[in-house]
């Protein structure tokens, strides 16, 4: 993978800052804006998975940006209900104890380790959601449609093939959220560009990651036709 391309790509398009303007504008309008932004990020993990970064997508399809940002936001909602409910059983214990004993069990050593590891375990099953979220993701936005993102024998036969680059994008997304979290406490850069600014970053990683998955022979969701607005 080409990790120093996807922290420049988005600055070798002569526009932009218009079009980074544009999302961030879009950010500063809850909820429509954001998923117009998901929409757009979409848009740009299907261009690079196809084999080009740059020139960024034109602000030219706000209707079908918002449909592709509602779609990838209920997939993510579906895709995360099963680990969050998983999650939560870890933490039924420590919470049954608790409801039995009374409020005196917070300083019940078993207590304690009961709610550390349901917490633990919790946090760490929603990094396996995240760890293989490029593959339903990627899937949904170069097929663009609904369905692909739970093509689950596909996708089961993909993960081994494309665990390695998983991992890397795994680790290099929690350095830059690091980096990202670090640069706000010293007021480096607002939040919106920093949070926009990893998003650009993410979408190259797994678009990268979607072609390479593809040119080794794996099972690939078969790309809708552009349309152009």
């Amino acid at each position: 993978m080409d990790i120093g391309r996807a922290f420049t790509y988005p600055f070798q398009d002569s526009e932009w800052l218009h079009k980074a303007l544009i999302a961030l504008v879009m950010l500063l309008i809850p909820i429509i804006g954001w998923l117009i932004v998901f929409g757009y990020i979409m848009r740009i993990i299907r261009q690079i998975a196809l084999g080009s970064d740059v020139p960024l997508p034109e602000w030219d399809d706000f209707a079908g940006d918002l449909a592709r940002g509602f779609k990838f936001f209920v997939i993510s909602l579906i895709w995360a209900i099963p680990f969050y409910l998983l999650a939560g059983c870890f933490q039924i214990p420590g919470v049954l104890l608790q409801t039995q004993a009374g409020s005196d069990l917070a300083e019940d050593p078993l207590f304690v380790v009961l709610s550390l590891c349901g917490y633990c375990v919790a946090w760490l099953i929603g990094q396996v959601l995240t760890f293989i979220a490029p593959l339903f993701v990627t899937r949904f936005a170069v097929a663009d449609r609904f369905g692909a993102a739970f093509a689950l024998r596909d996708i089961v036969r993909e993960l081994p093939r494309g665990i390695v680059d998983l991992l890397l994008i795994f680790l290099l997304s929690w350095g830059l959220s690091v980096a990202v979290a670090f640069s706000l406490l010293l007021c480096i850069v607002g939040i919106l560009p920093a949070m926009l600014y990893y998003q650009f970053v993410t979408a190259h990683l797994q678009g990268q990651f979607r072609r390479r998955l593809d040119a080794s022979g794996a099972t690939a969701s078969t790309p809708s036709p552009v349309v152009s607005s």
